[in-house]
This record gives structure tokens, sequence and C-alpha cells, in this order.
């Protein structure tokens, strides 16, 4: 009986172990997170101050962000609702 208990609590250990290495590396990248954070705020914060508008900034990112196709696709239903508002030429952002 004595083998059973040192058997699961073995591998308890192992167990509780790995999970602790598991939220540890989870706290690190949180961490790592926070710290990117803040670097991408200090860049918006030096460009601001450099005269940049970094509302438009960030929408241009955004836009780098996505797939050519679909913001076409977004693009071409804007202009057709634009039109079906009597809005002709109002520029899809």
């Amino acid at each position: 009986m004595s083998d059973d208990n040192d058997k699961n609590e073995n591998s308890y250990r192992v167990t509780a172990d790995e999970l602790r290495q598991f939220i540890e590396r989870w706290e690190r990248i949180e961490s790592e997170k926070q710290d990117i954070a803040d670097q991408q705020k200090e860049v918006m914060a030096e460009a601001k101050s450099r005269g940049y508008d970094t509302k438009v900034m960030r929408k241009v990112i955004a836009v780098r962000k996505r797939d050519k196709d679909d913001l076409a696709e977004e693009a071409a239903v804007f202009e057709m609702y634009a039109e079906a508002l009597g809005m002709p030429g109002l520029q899809y952002i």
C-alpha cells in the first residue's frame, strides 16, 4: 500500500512542478507583454510630440495588418452603402 501512496505522491509532485512551470512561463510572458505595451506607448508619445496624428497612425497600423482582399471587399460594400444613402464620393477609411 505504501508503494501506491509513493507513486501517487510522486505523480502529484511532477504534475504540481509542471503546473508551476506553466504558470511561471505565463507570468513571464505577461510581464514581457506589458513591457512591449509600454514601448508602444512610448513610440506613440514620441510620434505625437513630433506632430503626427497618432489616431490616424493607429488606423494605418490596423489596416496594414488586414488582408488586402478583405479590405477591398469591405471598401466596395462601404461605397455601395454610402451611394445608397446619397453620399457618393465618401471615402472609406
